[in-house]
């Protein structure tokens, strides 16, 4: 905050004496500016903005209130505290001034030490007053910043790291790659989850700890989960020399059983990968990590390791930014992990000493807690376990601002056997190539540059011509208004980003037979 030595004061007054009185009261504490009727005092505030007037009221052509009045008419003066000091100590006089503005109201002859403390206490809560609207102004600017990298994150990121992740399982159906390409291609797909963990885990955290996050609970694996963790983590197993033991209600787990939880995928796979990580670094080298899971009311999900959390930490292990003896820890991985456990209607505790070591115990709803559905009728669709059978002649727009992205889709539509089909790279080419030449199927993004996936949608529904064309909506956004939103104007399929070739070829296959 400035400090009040630097304050400009600007004393208004018709009288040289009164002026001279509070020139020689002031000067010493602060810089002073004088002006000796109305209209000098409305230019000298629209040349040098002072942080307090002193205004007389009784002057020739041009008088105080008048003078005030103008100022807190304009805008840019509107915020300069104006004290009246006057001979009309008229009540009726006071209340005018105070109507009109001004913050206070010194009868003259004056009292100097009265004075200079109100003037001081004005002055203080000014600067204090500046210094609030500078620091709304950074909140703001921060929550804009906030905003703006959500929408990176959501929808810039998103969508090239759905490259990352669909490219090589496409590629890994080729009959034609090594063993050791097949590795690498693995491995890319496996960092690309990594990068879309960083990403999710940023955006939902902040929704968690605003309360906003709304969970749509459906059953979720852990097992599955835990392996696929397992893979991408044995680097570091190997590392340590770690063995790896999951058993289920006391017995040793095999790849044909499940353990079904009430969650979301990736929450769920968040919040698994942060504590087993967090295991392994605790774990002493050449021991076992174990893992239990257990049945009951609630699922029980248990991660031991021999090492003991430090003492210093263990009242504080769960709140963010709590870390103890890690250069590169963020304190983040356990907070996030309850915050996503409580999030999900379950919560997570800890049992550690010398002698046992470290034991998490995770407590996650069962599936028969998910809320039921009512059952909507669906659409004839083929029989199960045949091919869904639909005219690969049919003419696809793909539309999106990302190259990769509308090529990822073409060579998707390609392994389908369609042989025609069209880009667009912006909103406007889309609307332009549905204008120009048949379409049958839209695959669009919902962010494009001058029109969005909304504003083509809206505009076919509105069109007795097109309205009959499927949509597929594309978004890095899944917000329930968004979905909302496309399902009223009447969108056919919405796929949220990044999502598997897999998923694509289902939505296609089911738009296109049910179209027929």
């Amino acid at each position: 905050m400035r400090d009040l030595h630097t304050c400009n004061i600007l004393i208004v007054d018709d009288t040289e004496a009164n002026i001279d009185v509070l020139s020689d009261l002031l000067s010493n504490e602060y810089e002073v500016s004088v002006a000796i009727n109305g209209n000098s005092a409305i230019e000298t505030v629209a040349s040098n903005k002072p942080d307090l007037i002193l205004l007389d009221i009784m002057m020739p052509g041009m008088d105080g209130y008048e003078v005030c009045k103008i100022l807190k008419s304009d805008p840019s003066t509107r915020e300069i505290p104006i004290i009246f000091v006057t001979a009309m100590s008229e009540t009726t006089d006071e209340a005018k001034g105070l109507e009109l503005g001004a913050i206070d109201y010194i009868t003259k002859p004056i009292n100097p030490s009265i004075v200079s403390a109100r003037i001081k206490n004005h002055l203080e809560l000014q600067l204090a007053r500046e210094e609030l609207k500078k620091q709304n102004h950074i909140l703001k600017d921060n929550i804009r910043m906030r905003e703006e990298m959500e929408q990176i994150a959501r929808h810039d990121l998103k969508t090239p790291l759905n490259a990352v992740m669909s490219i090589p399982g496409m590629l890994m159906k080729s009959d034609n790659l090594s063993p050791n390409q097949k590795d690498m291609l693995l491995m890319l797909e496996e960092s690309g989850y990594c990068m879309l963990e960083i990403i999710n885990n940023s955006l939902d955290l902040m929704k968690m700890e605003r309360g906003s996050y709304q969970v749509n609970p459906v059953p979720v694996d852990i097992l599955t989960l835990i392996q696929q963790i397992k893979g991408e983590t044995r680097n570091l197993f190997n590392k340590k020399g770690l063995a790896f033991d999951i058993s289920i209600n006391g017995e040793s787990s095999d790849e044909t059983q499940t353990f079904m939880v009430s969650g979301e995928k990736m929450l769920c796979y968040s919040m698994l990968a942060n504590l087993i990580k967090n295991a392994i670094e605790a774990s002493p080298e050449n021991d076992q990590i174990k893992i239990m899971l257990n049945d009951g009311e609630c699922q029980i999900v248990k991660i031991h390791n021999k090492g003991a959390i430090p003492i210093q930490i263990r009242e504080t292990f769960f709140d963010k930014y709590a870390t103890f003896g890690k250069k590169e820890g963020t304190g983040l991985g356990t907070y996030s992990a309850r915050l996503i456990s409580r999030t999900l209607k379950g919560d997570i505790t800890f049992e550690s000493s010398e002698r046992l070591g470290t034991t998490l115990i995770i407590y996650l709803p069962p599936v028969s807690s998910i809320p039921a559905v009512t059952a909507v009728k669906k659409p004839s669709s083929p029989q199960s376990g045949k091919p869904a059978t639909f005219d690969k002649e049919r003419i696809v727009l793909v539309a999106d601002d990302y190259s990769t992205m509308r090529h990822l889709i073409i060579s998707l539509l390609s392994q389908m056997g369609f042989t025609n089909y069209v880009e667009a790279g912006d909103g406007l080419e889309a609307l332009k190539q549905i204008e120009s030449q048949q379409i049958d199927l839209i695959i669009s993004d919902w962010n494009m540059p001058f029109k969005t996936g909304i504003d083509i949608l809206k505009y076919i529904r509105s069109n007795k011509r097109l309205k009959h064309i499927p949509f597929i909506m594309m978004t890095g956004e899944p917000k329930q208004a968004k979905v909302v939103e496309a399902a009223k104007v009447g969108v056919t399929s919405f796929v949220v980003k990044p999502f598997s070739p897999d998923l694509l070829r289902k939505k296609i296959e089911s738009v296109l037979t049910q179209s027929l």
